[in-house]
């Protein structure tokens, strides 16, 4: 390839001129330097030997390539311009490796931006989350580098909202109320968090603007499911359990779960609590819930796992507490007696 011969080349001219000075001080010295060439070269080989064993990367042929194919198409997206050729006609993997290596050299909000964005499409939502910072510190005032941060901030969870994701949310929708993008992010995101209330709001808000039509329908059917999952998520809030055993000792984990009655698997909720006493107290939160909300009739049981490890994990606890029925709303705490196995 030409950039090796031009990498050799200068190799040798470098070993040259190194030979020729060293050369010259010696005739200044009155020393006459004998087969002395063989130093330099010796000093070029092995450095363009090191360099091909080392240096040169079996990927670097095709990087340069992409980057002399598609360079033109990041330049122009870092100056806020179309490109002549379409971005969607360029490899996502390609165009992430040339415009970073662009940006490195010339930074611009939009270049930022696009980076996120296609960080975002192949799953990567750290590099995303990184690439909306750097454009949002350029370009405070745009939405849409709000509504990217936001969108990586998400991804990272798993697609449930966070507060500093809302955070950027609200940031957008206090500027722009009918923003449909902002409230579907929130909707949807808020939905996966168990935060119905915010979700209640999110399809309220859409649904104001888009109550025709399937569209209609489809923001009736998740304004619904949001309405009914926080009536049930009151129901099923500071659900409590008294925990107590007899010759056990205290100082370690227990976990009460609630699963459907004849079930097994995964338990609907589950909360992990440190024991320095017994009897202990422990109370399910919205935030201990596994899978949804179970519909209204159906019948649960709660029951305790316990081991005496204090950082121990649920498959280590081998003592358990007889699953009880739950009637809810509770008139008291479900009494769970441990016992050993």
């Amino acid at each position: 390839m030409m950039w090796i011969v031009i990498a050799v080349g200068l190799l040798v001219a470098l070993g040259a001129l190194i030979w020729l000075l060293w050369q010259r001080e010696a005739r200044k010295a009155g020393k006459v330097m004998r087969g002395g060439i063989g130093i330099p070269v010796v000093v070029v080989l092995l450095a363009a030997a090191g360099y091909g064993l080392v240096g040169y990367n079996e990927h670097t042929g095709d990087w340069l390539a992409d980057k002399q194919e598609y360079r033109s198409v990041a330049r122009a997206i870092i100056a806020g311009q179309s490109p002549e050729r379409a971005a969607t006609d360029v490899p996502v993997g390609a165009l992430v490796r040339v415009l970073q290596a662009e940006l490195v050299k010339e930074p611009s909000a939009m270049g930022w931006y696009a980076l996120g964005s296609l960080y975002d499409q192949v799953g990567a939502p750290e590099q995303s989350e990184e690439a909306a910072r750097k454009a949002l510190a350029m370009s405070p005032q745009e939405p849409a580098m709000h509504l990217l941060l936001a969108r990586a901030l998400i991804q990272k969870a798993g697609g449930k909202l966070t507060d500093p994701a809302l955070a950027e949310l609200r940031w957008v929708l206090d500027r722009e109320p009918a923003h449909d993008g902002a409230w579907m992010m929130l909707a949807m995101s808020a939905d996966r968090a168990g935060r119905y209330g915010l979700a209640e709001q999110g399809w309220e808000a859409l649904l104001s603007r888009h109550s025709n039509g399937e569209t209609g329908d489809l923001l009736r059917r998740g304004l619904e499911n949001a309405r009914q999952q926080k009536r049930l998520q009151e129901k099923f809030e500071g659900i409590e359990a008294v925990v107590s055993a007899e010759n056990l000792p205290a100082g370690g984990t227990v976990f009460v779960y609630l699963r459907q009655a004849g079930t097994s698997g995964q338990p609907l909720a589950a909360h992990r609590q440190v024991v320095p006493q017994f009897p202990a107290v422990v109370t399910l939160s919205a935030r201990d819930w596994l899978q949804r909300y179970p519909d209204d009739g159906t019948e649960l049981v709660i029951g305790a796992r316990y081991t005496p490890a204090p950082g121990g994990a649920v498959d280590q606890a081998a003592i358990t507490a007889p699953v009880k029925p739950l009637e809810l709303p509770q008139d008291s705490p479900a009494m769970l007696v441990l016992e050993r196995p």
